[in-house]
């Protein structure tokens, strides 16, 4: 059952920086390349914003809501025992299509759609809907997969940018979606299958909802169990992992919540709105690195041919 934050939790966990990495940022291309997006691009804009990460359990979430992606995470991933390790490696996968130059950003997707053509199986009577039957077979490199997981990554980050930060009109939106067609071209993706708009992606994903593809059988609810409730190394991160949880739930469309068995009550509504605004008046007297992506600074400074020189010799 997740866990409805008292005000005394919220401030225990909120009074916290929140965490940094201490692995240094994964570019390493000095070249002047702006990559795939660029400083002047919606992406650039919205990916830099520390608190994004809060997303990261949404659309985790959201892609394992189709049973056949939740499967291939069962059967071929570390989701279980390794949680953590599998988030920072996303995340790593995720800085380098935003932030590093062409060249990285296309060797990292080589690595990605090498593994995927590795991951395949069938879905067992445990985990089989009306949707994905048992026995059904599933690849990673399925086209309509990659789509799904596509769509839910492109459409958290808008949701959680939206709910936690603000300000992007619907111009801006719609840009950011379309900009995302580029990492979608280096998965396999081709553009009939992707979206021209912000409305066009959000239909796309409510329709995968209620025709049930993406609608969470047994093992979309085993994985979302680990995403929920993971394993911390001491009872003191529980807090802190609650939180993240509720606010990854928060931002999920209400069916898939209740599909998941999330139990959403007027109450946990009220705090969630009221964590959002605390954050974004938060946000608001940061500085610095808690502010703006050490990253997004990097990725500017070589950009611009400012990359330091005590690493370009």
């Amino acid at each position: 059952m997740l866990r409805l934050p008292t005000p005394a939790l919220l401030a225990q966990v909120l009074a916290r920086p929140l965490p940094r990495s201490r692995q240094p940022a994964p570019l390493r291309d000095p070249a002047p390349d702006p990559g795939l997006f660029g400083p002047g691009s919606v992406t650039w804009r919205v990916m830099r914003e520390p608190l994004l990460i809060l997303g990261a359990g949404t659309a985790l979430l959201l892609q394992a809501a189709n049973p056949m992606v939740a499967q291939g995470a069962i059967d071929h991933s570390s989701y279980a025992t390794d949680p953590y390790g599998r988030l920072d490696r996303t995340i790593d996968w995720v800085t380098v299509v935003c932030f590093a130059t062409t060249a990285e950003a296309r060797s990292a997707t080589r690595r990605i759609n090498r593994l995927h053509r590795r991951v395949a199986g069938t879905i067992p009577t445990s985990s089989a809907t009306r949707r994905a039957r048992a026995g059904q077979a599933y690849t990673a490199a399925d086209r309509a997969l990659l789509r799904w997981v596509h769509a839910s990554f492109v459409y958290s980050m808008l949701v959680a940018h939206d709910k936690l930060i603000g300000g992007l009109g619907r111009a801006d939106r719609d840009r950011f979606v379309r900009e995302w067609d580029a990492v979608a071209a280096l998965m396999g993706l081709s553009r009939r299958m992707l979206w021209r708009d912000a409305a066009a992606l959000e239909r796309y994903v409510m329709t995968q909802i209620s025709s049930g593809w993406a609608l969470p059988g047994p093992g979309s609810r085993l994985v979302a169990a680990t995403v929920l409730h993971p394993p911390v190394r001491s009872p003191l991160l529980r807090p802190g992992a609650d939180v993240l949880a509720f606010v990854a739930a928060g931002l999920l469309p209400a069916r898939l919540r209740r599909a998941y068995g999330i139990r959403w009550t007027p109450a946990h509504a009220a705090t969630h709105r009221g964590l959002r605004l605390w954050l974004r008046a938060m946000r608001a007297t940061l500085r610095g690195r808690l502010r703006t992506s050490p990253v997004y600074d990097r990725a500017l400074a070589r950009a611009e041919g400012r990359w330091p020189q005590q690493e370009a010799a």
